[in-house]
């Protein structure tokens, strides 16, 4: 009885393996067509905006914008890292805390990894407000790596706008 059990064992495993064979073979024989190939990402420009605000004595120290107003003025410096000399730039910005800028043309999507931007003076409407102290909001001090956001075109050419942020400055308060 042992034998016959040992048997079909054998002949269960020399089923199963003809199948594996067959199956393989026949897949194998069928015409596959490969994954269509993916389209190379081409190198675009870069674009930076974000927003800069001036943060209520309330919530001075603490990761929030509530009370918070925008600040004009403010410098904002983008710095990346990709070439041998590197690529540094500043720009202030608008009556409503906004800022734009196109990064130079040595700088492309390929290298926007190596970017950094930050707040670095507050400006001269802060001197009425206090707003003197960067916060840390979003990387505010360390600097805040850059987010794609969309592909724009701007005069001809193609540039990928990345946002950062939004900065504050905190006012000197006491508590």
């Amino acid at each position: 009885m042992g034998l016959v059990i040992k048997a079909l064992k054998y002949l269960l495993l020399l089923h199963i393996s003809l199948i594996f064979i067959y199956t393989n073979e026949v897949s194998s024989t069928s015409t596959v067509t490969p994954p269509p190939l993916r389209a190379k990402m081409s190198r675009r420009l870069v674009a930076v905006e974000g927003m800069v605000y001036c943060k209520s004595c309330k919530y001075s120290g603490i990761d929030t914008l509530l009370e918070a107003s925008p600040l004009q003025g403010a410098t904002v410096r983008l710095a990346c890292n990709n070439t041998k000399r590197g690529v540094t730039m500043e720009t202030k910005t608008d009556k409503n805390g906004y800022f734009f800028m196109l990064a130079p043309n040595k700088l492309t999507t390929y290298a926007s990894h190596t970017c950094r931007a930050w707040p670095t003076k507050p400006g001269p409407s802060a001197a009425t407000m206090t707003c003197t102290i960067p916060s840390q909001l979003n990387n505010g001090t360390t600097g805040a790596v850059l987010k794609p956001s969309k592909p724009i075109n701007i005069a001809e050419h193609d540039y990928v706008l990345f946002s950062v942020g939004p900065f504050a400055f905190e006012p000197a308060c006491t508590r």
